[in-house]
């Protein structure tokens, strides 16, 4: 049958079992009733391990699929994303993603003004406003070999990736919740340590020297509302990156109020620019972070594709 013929206007609804520490599958009868009661057409299925959304959104497509919903939090989101963005059935851009938060942080989430608030999230996703949004191909390298993830938000590399590191671990074991990451931030605070970072920005050298922290955006949010890139706009065809350099740490202690209000840049050691294409070395090799998911190390190549995917954002009032 024609690809044309075979698609399916309902919605496929991944819940991500492990998110918000359970508390997705915990709430899906709630939120199947609010789907229910608003009439939306869709077919629901849930997690068994890491990295199964990425399969089930790929598999989706090829069942015709072309609407996915995460109920989840921004892991469920990235997975998802990965397999729109790998599989080779339809472009991208003809795919439509939309999210019910219940994770630890939400940001992607809060970069659509999708509030954590099922009844309106369901309105949301019925009036189906949607808007094109960029997605960035992150190339680092993982136990030696060459490893690649889309990004929809927010990644890094230094303390930022460190304390994703550390809070990856807890996901392994089903501890992520909210309490837990701010526990990560603390401890990847107290021990990291600065090192040498080289960035290129469309093929120009920006900064070339010690780093505390480096922060790639396509969206504004991170860690539950942090503005490490506040000029980042998710249409622009360009990944924002803040550069903070090196810095004593009650220095960054002072500062931190401004990773929340977003003026970031005020601060004298911190650079922003936007590119589209990044390349990254460190000296020693710094973790990587793509949407809060640990992602290998540097070097890495940052590639923007512009409008690689509909995002359903909320225009309710």
């Amino acid at each position: 049958m024609d690809k044309l013929y075979s698609m399916i206007e309902d919605w496929k609804v991944i819940v991500s079992t492990k998110s918000g520490g359970g508390k997705a599958a915990q709430d899906w009868p709630k939120i199947a009733a609010l789907l229910d009661a608003k009439n939306i057409k869709y077919s629901a299925v849930f997690t068994e391990r890491r990295y199964h959304a990425m399969d089930l959104a790929s598999k989706a497509i090829a069942e015709g699929y072309r609407k996915i919903v995460c109920v989840g939090g921004d892991g469920a989101v990235h997975e998802a994303l990965n397999g729109v963005c790998s599989q080779k059935e339809v472009p991208s851009d003809e795919v439509t993603l939309a999210i019910i938060p219940v994770g630890s942080g939400n940001d992607w989430a809060r970069l659509h003004n999708i509030p954590r608030d099922y009844a309106k999230d369901v309105e949301i996703i019925a009036a189906e406003n949607t808007v094109y949004q960029d997605v960035a191909l992150v190339n680092s390298v993982f136990k030696g070999h060459s490893y690649k993830r889309y990004m929809i938000n927010i990644g890094g590399l230094g303390f930022d990736a460190n304390v994703c590191h550390h809070f990856d671990r807890l996901k392994l074991k089903g501890k992520a919740t909210e309490r837990q990451y701010y526990n990560c931030v603390v401890k990847g605070f107290l021990g990291y340590s600065n090192r040498r970072f080289k960035v290129i920005a469309d093929g120009e050298v920006i900064y070339e020297g010690d780093v505390f922290s480096v922060a790639l955006g396509i969206g504004k949010y991170s860690g539950g509302g942090m503005l490490q890139t506040p000029a980042a706009v998710y249409d622009d065809g360009l990944t924002d990156v803040t550069v903070i350099k090196r810095m004593p740490k009650l220095k960054i202690l002072v500062h931190l109020k401004k990773l929340f209000k977003g003026n970031i840049y005020n601060i004298r050691e911190v650079i922003h620019t936007k590119a589209k294409v990044l390349v990254i070395q460190a000296w020693p090799a710094s973790r990587v972070e793509v949407d809060g998911e640990y992602s290998g190390e540097s070097p890495i190549l940052v590639e923007t594709i512009p409008h690689a995917i509909k995002a359903i954002r909320n225009n309710l009032t």
